[in-house]
């Protein structure tokens, strides 16, 4: 009996390993399915592998690995059951993916997937096919930043076992009309991630949401009226992001929150907050995260902040709040960022702010701040961006900036600081003090400490000496340099073509006494924005001006140019060269300007007839011509498609009749042809400038009588309309005079 009974046990027992071994096996070496191997590798010739501008370092081409010749539970991004070898997961996040996943795709023959990703692919003009409403199984759908278009199918909101759903991309490129977007809401009550940002949904939140939503990210989809009450009462939820809507009005619970202990991050910013904040915030003792950017909150600040000892990321920036900072922060030791600009917040540097040792992000800029900056901040080691713009912040820099080892922006800009210019450690990458009153010589070795800058702005300060190319060619990162109006002197004795700053991209010299163009500038081929006005310049353009091919925009007024050569014609968007001394005839060169939006010219000694293919342009949108001595005719060439907005020859010797072609100018505000010896009678084919605010016509020889106009409202945005001393007869008609509809507006308003 003993031994059947032990026989038993033995038999027993190998059974046992025997079916542990195959389910070991079975999970090692799953079966796969060859209906869903078959499928699989339809799907994969249906698409193709491209590398646009999309593709990221990351990427893999996960379906490279896939062939007929191996088991498809090997294939990377292919999860299968352990017993059944179905297909149950497909992982094909960034992939490098492209072409069109058509309705009738072999993908959703896969009647067991639980799982499907196909985010960070390009799926460029493809729509997300009904379809996908046969994967009745899945329990989590992503196909965000997929670059799908068109409408949301109906078919998803079938998914009643969905658990995730992201659609999300960067770029809204698909619609969810209203009845999916509640449909959604009402079948897939299993829901915990719903991910929907930035498409167009233009509707109100339903009121039954899934209870067991963690997250819930409707962030830019044009959501508008009352956020639900019940949003604020799902016991889960842990992320709320319905930033930049609107017209979305959020009224938040004045006591109790049913997620008070799990949610972390509140994400309302762009949105209305009725009411203001309630103190039931302080309640949220998990929140981490708090997002409420221009959100047309007003008063003091917020005093329920100080119990949110959890917080990481605090944004209260471009409201209405007031008053004095109080020790708020003393409790929020894990704060990273801080953004409070844009409000009305006055007072003392908030002195608790010193103490938070992980703050790496701080803007107080455009506020009413005063007085001066802490003595110490020892605490701030980890600070990396300091930002206290457009304040009334006073007294010296202090020291302690100059120590922090991990700053990188600084930014000082529009306050009172004074003083001299200190050392700066030369961690930072961007340091902007303009717009102060610092005073004192700048020495050579304050630039050569700050070798890994980026920008360097000190205009409009009261500092003294001389500086050179040399000094900033450490710096050979610096791609904005701005020392307008700093007091600084530039000189280019020792300015040599030897000298480089490779990547400078934006200088402004004004008004710092240059006499010479910078020989170093011969070497800046990436140059973008060059401002040299304001200063003592004298002849003529070095030939290797030409060579700035990237130059887009250059300012050399008020100077003591002779002549227009050697400029880059072809390159410039923006050229001003108002107040020098040319008296030469345009150069031919001119006629290359084919991307220029803004040419001033005036008060030169420019003595030709207006080339015709100056205002040919398309592009062009201000000219500025007045006083200088252009004769001859007016150009009548203004094409049909001109984007004009300023045209201004006033002070010259220009004859002839007014240009019919000004009739393509639509988008004309201003037209000022004074002073000049135009004879015609008055042009009333104008009328038909809709945008036109300004009509100067005075001290010409314009004759005749001012006919009717055939339009019952001329010239409805005209503001300044002057005729004076020239020829007219008769008497202005009184319904000319009630047509000047923004005329009548602004002695209304007066």
């Amino acid at each position: 009996m003993e031994r059947i009974v032990f026989m038993s046990l033995i038999i027993s027992l190998f059974l046992f390993l025997h079916a542990v071994e195959m389910v070991s096996f079975a999970f090692v070496h799953p079966l796969c399915s060859s209906h869903d191997s078959l499928a699989l590798l339809h799907f994969k010739h249906s698409l193709s592998v491209t590398q646009t501008v999309h593709y990221r370092e990351s990427s893999v081409p996960k379906m490279a690995s896939w062939n007929s010749s191996m088991d498809c539970c090997r294939w990377k991004g292919v999860t299968c059951d352990i017993f059944t070898g179905h297909v149950i997961g497909l992982d094909l996040s960034n992939s490098i993916l492209g072409g069109t996943i058509h309705p009738n795709s072999s993908l959703f023959q896969l009647h067991h997937l639980q799982t499907l990703d196909l985010s960070s692919n390009y799926f460029s003009g493809s729509h997300i096919p009904p379809s996908i409403g046969q994967l009745v199984n899945l329990a989590h759908l992503n196909l965000s930043y997929c670059y799908f278009r068109g409408r949301i199918p109906l078919e998803i909101s079938y998914l009643s076992r969905l658990v995730s759903l992201d659609l999300s991309d960067e770029r809204s490129l698909l619609q969810l009309n209203q009845f999916v977007f509640r449909m959604l809401f009402q079948n897939l009550t299993k829901l915990e991630l719903l991910s929907l940002t930035p498409i167009n949904i233009s509707s109100s939140i339903p009121i039954n949401v899934s209870s067991s939503l963690r997250y819930l990210d409707l962030a830019a989809t044009n959501l508008h009226g009352d956020l639900p009450k019940s949003i604020f009462l799902l016991p889960n939820l842990e992320t709320l992001r319905l930033s930049y809507n609107a017209h979305l009005t959020v009224s938040m619970p004045k006591f109790n929150w049913s997620s008070s202990h799990s949610l972390r991050e509140l994400e309302l910013s762009s949105t209305n907050i009725a009411g203001g904040l309630p103190s039931s915030l302080g309640t949220l003792k998990a929140l981490k995260v708090v997002g409420f950017y221009y959100c047309n909150l007003a008063g003091p600040f917020p005093e329920s902040i100080r119990n949110l000892s959890q917080i990481t990321r605090l944004d209260l920036s471009y409201n209405h709040l007031e008053g004095e900072i109080p020790d708020a922060f003393s409790n929020a030791q894990k704060l990273t960022s801080l953004s409070l600009e844009s409000n009305s917040f006055n007072g003392r540097f908030p002195s608790s702010l010193v103490n938070l040792t992980k703050l790496e992000m701080l803007s107080l800029r455009h506020n009413l701040f005063s007085g001066p900056l802490p003595v110490t901040a020892n605490g701030l080691q980890n600070l990396v961006s300091l930002d206290v713009s457009s304040n009334s912040l006073n007294g010296s820099i202090p020291s302690w900036m100059a120590s922090l080892p991990s700053l990188i922006y600084l930014l000082l800009k529009r306050n009172h600081f004074s003083g001299p210019l200190s050392l700066i450690q030369n961690n930072l990458k961007y340091l902007d003090l303009s717009s102060n009153n610092l005073s004192g010589e700048v020495e050579e070795e304050m630039f050569s400490s700050m070798q890994n800058l980026y920008l360097l702005d000190l205009s409009s300060n009261n500092l003294t000496g001389e500086v050179e190319a040399e000094m900033f060619s450490s710096m050979q990162n610096l791609y904005f340099l701005d020392l307008s109006r700093s007091g600084l002197s530039w000189s280019s004795n020792k300015d040599s073509t030897n000298t480089t700053i490779p990547h400078l991209r934006f200088l402004w010299l004004r008004f710092c006494h240059v006499k010479d163009f910078p020989d170093f500038l011969s070497n800046s081929k990436e140059l973008w924005i060059l401002d040299l006005s304001e200063n003592e310049i004298h002849g003529q353009f070095p030939k290797w001006f030409g060579g700035l091919v990237a130059l887009q925009s250059l300012n050399l007024s008020h100077n003591y140019l002779t002549s227009l050569d050697h400029l880059p014609w072809q390159t410039p968007v923006f050229v001003d060269l108002q107040t020098n001394s040319p008296s030469e005839p345009l150069p031919s060169s001119l006629c290359k300007l084919s991307y220029l939006t803004f040419l001033d010219l005036s008060y030169n000694n420019l003595s030709a007839e207006i080339p015709n293919c100056l205002v040919t342009s398309a592009r062009l949108e201000i000219l500025d011509l007045r006083a200088n001595n252009f004769h001859g005719l007016l150009p009548n060439k203004f094409p049909k498609n001109s984007g004009l907005i300023h045209f201004s020859l006033s002070k010259n010797q220009l004859e002839g009749p007014i240009p019919t072609s000004l009739v393509n100018c639509t988008y004309l505000q201003v037209l000022d042809l004074g002073n000049n010896k135009i004879r015609d009678t008055f042009p009333t084919w104008l009328e038909t400038l809709q945008e036109l605010e300004i009509l100067i016509l005075e001290s010409n020889r314009f004759y005749g009588p001012i006919v009717a106009f055939k339009t019952k409202s001329p010239f409805p945005s005209l503001s300044i309309f002057d005729l004076s001393g020239n020829s007219f007869t008769g008497s202005l008609p009184i319904e000319v005079l009630k047509g000047f509809k923004a005329m009548m507006n602004m002695n209304a308003d007066k």
